[in-house]
């Protein structure tokens, strides 16, 4: 089985192929011990152009083993104009959740 992180990118890669809108993905990091726990979910905070504005809403998902994902998710997602408001701390990640690195999107195949 794939690790977290490998299949928090392979979520990422999935998301920005079927969501044109999404421009940026970033992995939601909380408590070092809590992340470190099997169990507990993937988190990203996807920033899609084609959104409407509903501030911070996670919505959470379970495994998906039949497309290679093993691990429950959570997805935030936020307009870029929210994505903004973030970043200048206006709008808080809830439970001590802080912003990740950026997991690129796949590159194009030629």
């Amino acid at each position: 089985m794939a690790t977290k992180v490998e299949e928090m990118r392979k979520l990422a890669s999935a998301h920005y192929r079927v969501e044109k809108g999404i421009t940026h993905i970033f992995h939601i990091t909380g408590d070092v011990e809590e992340e470190a726990r099997a169990e507990e979910p993937i988190k990203l905070l996807e920033v899609n152009r084609y959104t409407i504005p509903t501030g911070i809403m996670p919505l959470s998902f379970g495994p998906a083993p039949a497309h290679g994902i093993h691990y429950p998710s959570i997805i935030v997602e936020v307009t870029p104009d929210e994505f903004q408001r973030i970043k200048r701390r206006e709008l808080r990640l809830p439970n001590g959740w802080t912003l990740g690195d950026l997991l690129p999107k796949p590159r194009r195949k030629s």
